[in-house]
């Protein structure tokens, strides 16, 4: 018995860009694997730790596809901060920045890809702006309403007021090298996860990202950064 040929179904532009895209990927990964055996131990674990973005990309790439999105499960938040700080070890490494985190622990129900993606804009961020030999601290805590509060301080010299109003708008941004959207996507996310995040900078005493989630996304509004009454200097 032979099938209906069946007319070709539309393939969009986005989708076959998404396609070659993990193609690249794939032969990244590949290549990847048949150096691994050759390096040292050292070399090896920043290798996998390249992998383990590609394969990131991969599965953002695959969720694009998809449509249907990652859904929300009990999320671990130990286990999320040590994936989002190691897959950050060489960045900050590479620029001489300590990345030092206090995690209380404890467990919320969420979109694990999401929060992720979430930290590791805000984290990336804040190591950016920190000098050479600065440290980034990141800290996280939950309140006695079983809600959780995050921070992340940079040890930069702070932002103006006028900078700090615009902190999230998309595609505005005063750092050299940056498209403006890392901030707005993960104000989004966080929002989507009924959480609220508060920005504030102040002259010599760096720039503070404050995030509080509720353990089970229930939905809130989105609190106004404040600046500080002094005001910062430009990043």
């Amino acid at each position: 018995m032979t099938a209906p040929i069946r007319p070709a179904a539309p393939v969009s532009d986005s989708a076959a860009r998404a396609h070659e895209q993990k193609n690249c990927l794939s032969i990244i990964l590949a290549v990847a694997s048949l150096v691994t055996p050759e390096l040292s131990d050292g070399s090896r674990a920043r290798m996998e730790r390249l992998r383990a973005a590609a394969h990131r990309i991969r599965d953002l790439i695959d969720a694009d596809l998809d449509e249907s999105g990652g859904g929300s499960r009990d999320v671990e938040v130990r286990r999320l901060f040590d994936a989002v700080c190691e897959s950050l070890r060489d960045r900050a490494e590479a620029a001489r920045v300590n990345l030092v985190v206090d995690c209380e622990g404890g467990r919320l129900t969420a979109c694990e890809g999401e929060l992720r993606e979430a930290l590791f804009n805000l984290i990336s961020n804040a190591i950016e702006a920190t000098p050479e030999h600065g440290t980034v601290f990141v800290r996280t805590e939950v309140t006695a309403e079983g809600d959780h509060v995050w921070s992340i301080h940079d040890s930069g010299v702070g932002m103006r007021r006028d900078v700090l109003a615009q902190i999230g708008v998309p595609h505005r941004t005063f750092r050299r090298g940056g498209s403006g959207l890392g901030v707005a996507l993960a104000r989004a996310i966080l929002n989507r996860h009924g959480g609220t995040v508060r920005f504030d900078s102040a002259r010599g005493r760096g720039t503070t990202v404050t995030i509080r989630l509720p353990p089970e996304g229930r939905p809130a509004e989105e609190e106004p950064a404040e600046p500080a009454e002094e005001e910062a200097m430009a990043r």
